[in-house]
């Protein structure tokens, strides 16, 4: 096993080397989101001292280490701060101090992450690569590979979407998504980590990231991803989970709205409004007792418990409401407050689950300081994706950026709000890799802004400096006429 390992770790060097010094950190980023989804720990993990070894902590180490190299030699163009860094400064202060102040759970799930690991792996790593896609080196070229990376990953997780629903399991891969023991969900659609909630919004954002694309490929490749939109949508449908299906209505409404000519927004708006209420009207009972991978009364029982959720977590708050419970605190903490009987429904059905809400989780454990500074900051990169979608002084695939990074945010806000996506790091990755690159492109044009400046206020001094060197000159020509 040890010389397996090596092996690994010299491979890794070898092509580490080669990486930093001709690789493309965007598409290695990118890279990064399709091996930690796909290749994860269920896929291959080795135990090496107290961690497991896995080739997404493998990837992410290479990526990191390709970084610094580039930013020693030079490669990296440094970037002013702005707000939206120092919101992200700040959450993570909030987080870490939260999560050393809390102490160690009483309680720890069993399929659950310990606090810091959770903080780790779902913002500290999510941070960096952030950080990463923010200072990178961003042309046109490596926005169309970046999108052609997800184009592809979405295809594939369609394809084994479908498989999964249809019981083909002789074409799933990884083979260990036909195990029922692992992960949840078994019998809808759930992809590589195991749950239909995550296939669902790395489905719509690689669906919207394959829209987005076609503009910029030739013709044949527009066809292929003509083809690659609809086949991900059925695999979004597949997962029967309600809130990526809301995700995917509410991204098509805003990339939709932003794509059509404004003499058709308002009409089309509106036709669409009241269609989902006629939908919702008609279907409601459905939605809500849609049967999945248990019985209807079961899915019906799924909703109910959302007022279980915030019950408790009103209760938790109203006892902590600054700096809550402590970060990762919510699963052993809620358990005194499930003997409460004073309302009509119950809450002992909550004991073994983990929350079904990002904010609200994040309220019960880091109270209003630390809700408030996840929230300013999801504004914060809204803000900064409205303002590229607005700038028409900026190329298509700059203001697309925008538009997909829009998308990016009312998907996951779609599922934050039904379920913990802080419990599932590749929601987070994605996530943060998506606003940097986005800030990147918001900061290219500062960038070129400030060059143009220098630009102009350098080119007074260089006529000055050449009058001043031609009048040198012809001065030393009359005083040494003889010299030429």
């Amino acid at each position: 096993m040890l010389l397996v390992v090596a092996l690994m770790l010299a491979a890794g060097l070898v092509w580490g080397t080669l990486f930093a010094r001709r690789g493309s950190l965007v598409l290695g980023a990118a890279a990064l989101i399709v091996i930690s989804y796909v290749f994860g720990h269920y896929f291959w993990h080795i135990r090496l001292g107290p961690l497991p070894l896995t080739l997404d902590r493998i990837t992410l180490m290479v990526l990191i280490a390709a970084f610094v190299a580039q930013w020693r030699w030079g490669r990296i163009e440094p970037k002013p701060l702005t707000g939206s860094d120092w919101l992200l400064a700040g959450l993570l202060v909030i987080l870490g101090l939260s999560t050393l102040l809390a102490g160690i759970p009483d309680v720890i799930a069993p399929d659950a992450f310990s606090p810091l690991w959770r903080l780790m792996m779902s913002f500290v790593v999510p941070a960096m690569l952030y950080w990463i896609a923010r200072q990178a080196p961003f042309s046109h070229c490596a926005w169309k590979g970046a999108l052609a990376v997800l184009a592809v990953l979405g295809v594939y997780l369609a394809v084994t979407a479908i498989a999964e629903v249809r019981g083909q399991w002789s074409i799933v891969f990884p083979r260990y998504l036909a195990d029922p023991t692992l992960g949840i969900h078994f019998g809808r659609a759930r992809g590589p980590e195991l749950n239909s909630a995550s296939l669902g919004v790395y489905l719509t954002i690689c669906l919207w990231s394959a829209w987005l694309l076609r503009p910029d490929v030739r013709r044949v490749w527009q066809l292929v991803l003509w083809t690659a939109v609809p086949l991900m949508v059925i695999g979004i449908f597949a997962t029967y989970t309600r809130s990526t299906w809301i995700g995917l209505l509410a991204s098509a409404v805003v990339v939709g709205y932003l794509q059509l000519a404004k003499a058709w927004r308002l009409p089309l708006l509106m036709l669409a409004a009241l269609g989902g209420i006629l939908i919702a009207t008609v279907m409601w009972h459905d939605v809500v007792g849609l049967q999945r991978e248990g019985t209807a009364n079961e899915s019906g029982h799924s909703v109910d418990q959302r007022k279980s959720f915030a019950y408790v977590s009103a209760k938790m708050f109203w006892d902590h409401p600054v700096f809550g419970v402590g970060f990762g605190r919510y699963y052993d903490c809620k358990l005194p407050y499930l003997s409460d009987r004073s309302q009509s429904f119950e809450l002992e059905s909550l004991r073994g689950l983990h929350h079904h809400n990002t904010f609200l989780s994040l309220l019960t454990e880091t109270g209003m300081l630390g809700l408030a500074a996840f929230v300013a900051l999801l504004v914060a990169w809204g803000r900064v994706a409205w303002s590229l979608v607005r700038d028409v002084e900026l190329a298509t695939w700059e203001r697309s950026q925008g538009l997909l990074m829009l998308a990016v945010l009312v998907t996951y806000l779609s599922s934050a709000v039904f379920h913990d996506l802080s419990l599932l790091p590749s929601q987070q990755w994605i996530l943060f890799l998506l606003a940097g690159l986005t800030m990147n492109v918001r900061l290219r044009k500062y960038s070129e802004s400030r060059l143009r400046e220098g630009e102009a206020a350098a080119q007074p001094r260089r006529i000055e400096n050449s009058r001043l060197g031609g009048g040198l000159a012809l001065s030393f020509q009359q005083f040494c006429p003889g010299r030429h």
